[in-house]
């Protein structure tokens, strides 16, 4: 290699390790529970999503059903989206562009995301947009302590709203009995 290729070797290898960030744990236990949050919500698992949220927390989805943001507890929270979400034969929240700014015990992700709701073959509705997290560390771990949904745009009908919680129990009960059990 002569002096020019070795000169670029070296700022390219300088600008990939400028360019590479180390994920802090806190960083990542903050990004799991974003995550976790889409999922355990899709896969109905209450319980476990419910451990996400600090005992009593503002939920903010004003730019979709308008009214006020609501303080809410977290038990109160998983019992109203576990009348809901089963309702629908399948939903899927997907979720990019994760981003997560941490000041000491206080946390705030953004996350753009669409969620996807289906009900039987023709009912259909996606809405898209951002989510807004607040954070705060408990012990070793952070709770969600805010949630606020910036809509930007809809597809399908909201039909499909008033029809899941028709059918959530028993879609509820028919996931519940597929759980695997297990002990140490």
């Amino acid at each position: 290699m002569n002096l020019k290729q070795y000169l670029l070797l070296f700022i390219g290898v300088l600008a990939m390790n400028v360019n590479a960030q180390t994920m802090t744990l806190n960083e990542a236990k903050i990004r799991s529970n974003i995550n976790s949050f889409s999922a355990l919500a899709d896969q109905g698992a209450f319980e476990y999503l419910g451990r996400l949220f600090a005992p009593e927390l503002t939920v903010d989805y004003t730019t979709l059903f308008g009214n006020e943001p609501q303080q809410v507890k977290r038990e109160d929270l998983m019992q109203q989206w576990a009348g809901f979400l089963p309702g629908f034969d399948a939903t899927f929240h997907n979720l990019s562009n994760l981003n997560v700014t941490i000041n000491d015990d206080i946390a705030n992700a953004t996350v753009d995301f669409t969620a996807y709701h289906w009900l039987d073959e023709q009912g259909f509705w996606a809405v898209s947009g951002e989510y807004e997290f607040g954070l705060q560390r408990a012990g070793d771990s952070w709770q969600i302590i805010s949630v606020k949904l910036n809509r930007e745009a809809e597809q399908g009908s909201r039909t499909v709203l008033a029809e899941a919680p028709k059918h959530a129990v028993q879609n509820l009960k028919a996931r519940e009995a597929l759980k695997v059990n297990y002990r140490f």
